[in-house]
C-alpha cells in the first residue's frame, strides 16, 4: 500500500523531525540550589524578634557593653570539645556549608519621638562555638545607653546576645555570648594564616545584603596602629629610612588585607580559606587619599589613582583572643614577603 504525502503534510513532518531534537535538549527549569533570602523580610524579622527579647534583663545593654568589653581586655576564650564544625565537602559548595554559621549583628532602641522600637546599625559575625560563642568587631558592639543587642542566624532566628567574655579594641576583635535557648548551633573553626595569593572569600552582610559572597587573594600583612592611612608616612627624602619606629612592632597588632570586596554591614564577617576555616575577619577600608602627603610639594592622589585596601583582622589576633591564653607573635610576615 502506497501513502502520498501532500506537500503540506510532508512539511509538517519535516519540521516536526526538525524541532524535536531542539526540544528534547532543553532542560528542565530547575530550583536554585543555594538559599534565596528576602533582605526586606529578613530585617523586619529581625527587629521584631530583638523587641521581643529587649525587655529581657540577661540581654545585653549598650552601658553594659561598655563596661564589660572593658573588664575583658586582654582575656582569652578556651574553646569547648565540639564536633564536626562547618567546612566545605565534595557534596557542598563553600557558600551553602558556612552560611548556617555567620550572622547578622544589630541592635534594637527607642528614639525621643514614639514608643516603638527602632533596629541599629547592622554588622556581621560568626559563631565559633556550638552553645553561643559569636565572634564580631570591638567597633560593632553598640556602646550607647539604650540599645539592646542581639544577632540572627540564616534561618531568621533572632538570639539575645548576654555578655562580651573577652575583648581586644586593639586588634579590633571581641567574643560575645548569645541565648541559644539549649540549641546546639552550627559553627565555624579558625584555621592557621594564610600566605599572601592565597584565595580568600567573604560571607557578610553589606548595605543590608544579607548574606553576601565575595571572593579575593590576600594581598599582604602589616602591622598599623590608627585605622586611617594617617598612619604611614609618605616616603621621602626628608624621612630617613633608618628612623627606628615610634612603636615597637610587637604592640600593634597584625592586619590583613584583601581584595575581596565589602563595604558597610560586613564589619565582623568572617575570611575563609578554600577550605572553610576562617582566616581573618573584616574590619576597615582606607583609601589611598585618606593618606595626607608629609611633604607639601607631594600631589594627592587624582581620583583614578585611589585604591581602597580592605583591612582584616589577622588569625594572630584571633588565636590571641580564642586560645585562652596570650600566644607569642609569629613571625612578622611583612618581613618574609
Amino acid at each position: 500500500m502506497q501513502v502520498r504525502l501532500s506537500s503540506r503534510s510532508l512539511s509538517g513532518v519535516l519540521a516536526a523531525c526538525l524541532l524535536s531534537p531542539l526540544v528534547s535538549v532543553v532542560p528542565e527549569t530547575s530550583a536554585i540550589a543555594s538559599p534565596v533570602f528576602d533582605d526586606e523580610h529578613l530585617t523586619h524579622t529581625f527587629l521584631h524578634g530583638l523587641a521581643a527579647l529587649a525587655s529581657s534583663d540577661a540581654i545585653l545593654t549598650g552601658a553594659r557593653a561598655e563596661e564589660e568589653v572593658l573588664a575583658t581586655v586582654g582575656r582569652g576564650v578556651s574553646l569547648p570539645l565540639a564536633s564536626t564544625p562547618c567546612h566545605r565537602t565534595e557534596e557542598k559548595a563553600l557558600y551553602d556549608a558556612v552560611v548556617p554559621a555567620v550572622v547578622a549583628v544589630s541592635s534594637v532602641y527607642k528614639c525621643e519621638r514614639c514608643s516603638d522600637w527602632h533596629l541599629g546599625g547592622s554588622g556581621s559575625g560568626w559563631i565559633v562555638s556550638p552553645d553561643g560563642l559569636v565572634v564580631t568587631n570591638h567597633h560593632v558592639i553598640q556602646r550607647e545607653a539604650g540599645h539592646r543587642m542581639g544577632v540572627m542566624t540564616a534561618d531568621g532566628e533572632v538570639y539575645a546576645i548576654t555578655e562580651v567574655v573577652a575583648a581586644d579594641p586593639v586588634g579590633d576583635a571581641v567574643v560575645v555570648r548569645i541565648d541559644t535557648r539549649g540549641r546546639r548551633l552550627p559553627f565555624l573553626a579558625v584555621g592557621s594564616s594564610p600566605d599572601c595569593g592565597t584565595e580568600v572569600s567573604v560571607v557578610s552582610h553589606p548595605v543590608g545584603r544579607y548574606w553576601c559572597l565575595t571572593e579575593g587573594v590576600v594581598s599582604r600583612f602589616h602591622r598599623q596602629q590608627k585605622a586611617t592611612g594617617d598612619a604611614i608616612p609618605a616616603i621621602d627624602g626628608d624621612a630617613p629610612l633608618s628612623s627606628p619606629p615610634r612603636t615597637g612592632a610587637g604592640t600593634k597588632p597584625v592586619w590583613m588585607s584583601i581584595t575581596a570586596d565589602y563595604t558597610i554591614g560586613s564589619s565582623g564577617g568572617p575570611v575563609f580559606n578554600p577550605a572553610g576555616e576562617v582566616v581573618g575577619m573584616v574590619s576597615r577600608t582606607v583609601t589611598s587619599s585618606q593618606t595626607k602627603p608629609e611633604n607639601a610639594n607631594r600631589r594627592r592622589p587624582l581620583a583614578g589613582e585611589t585604591i581602597v585596601f580592605k583591612d582584616c583582622v589577622s588569625t594572630e589576633t584571633l588565636h590571641k583572643l580564642l586560645s585562652g591564653h596570650p600566644q607569642a607573635a609569629p613571625a612578622d610576615k611583612t618581613a618574609k614577603r
